[in-house]
């Protein structure tokens, strides 16, 4: 895995930072490259090993890393240890896959005021879930709900959505587990329910937020 780093930090160093007049990124993209391509080089520090063998005293220099979660090298272990700690705390019941995203026309607003967007994104995802979770019409009851961000898609587009995986029941006000009333379906709630709540909602909010100043329109394009 190491060298494979090592032949990243040389592409970017190499093929995107030695043409800066064609290569075009935003502050955050900027910053996210530069940490990979220091990531286990000198310019980011470096550990001296010594052997404590006084017939050896062999040294070893250890270049930092960038702990960057994009990184392949510190990405990847931070990655492994985070669904570890979820595979701990999964309950015994089933789990159903719902996915939350937004439309084309409203990415290049997103990708201007990313953390208001990604934001309003879980908070409509989440308002939606537990909105519906808390209704007896269809369960009843308080979900488990682990919430996953992705700002691309697979042909590395920029296409933000939300992924949640959701508990099939929860527990109610009494304390006990109330099992999912759709077990045998692909949603835990009916789409177009879900659809429709979560529109309403993540449309009052971009609303509420541009009525505030506090969404950028204008610099949703650079």
């Amino acid at each position: 895995m190491e060298q494979n780093q090592i032949e990243i930090t040389k592409l970017l160093q190499q093929k995107i930072f030695s043409h800066p007049s064609i290569t075009r990124f935003n502050s955050y993209s900027r910053a996210v490259f530069d940490k990979l391509s220091k990531c286990h080089t000198s310019k980011i520090g470096v550990h001296q090993y010594r052997c404590n063998n006084t017939n050896c005293n062999h040294v070893h220099y250890q270049y930092h890393s960038c702990g960057n979660r994009h990184c392949p090298t510190c990405g990847g272990m931070r990655r492994e240890a985070w669904i570890e700690d979820r595979m701990s705390e999964l309950l015994p019941t089933q789990y159903f896959h719902i996915v939350f995203t937004l439309p084309q026309e409203l990415r290049s607003i997103t990708m201007g005021n990313r953390k208001l967007m990604f934001e309003l994104l879980f908070q409509s995802a989440h308002y939606t879930l537990i909105k519906l979770g808390h209704d007896p019409r269809w369960l009843g009851a308080q979900l488990g709900i682990v919430s996953i961000l992705h700002t691309h898609g697979q042909d590395l587009s920029f296409h933000p959505h939300i992924h949640c995986i959701v508990s099939g029941g929860g527990v109610t006000k009494e304390g006990n587990w109330l099992q999912s009333k759709r077990s045998k379906d692909r949603f835990i709630f009916p789409r177009r329910v879900m659809e429709k709540i979560y529109k309403a909602h993540f449309l009052k909010q971009m609303y509420s937020k541009f009525c505030n100043s506090e969404l950028q329109i204008e610099n949703a394009e650079k």
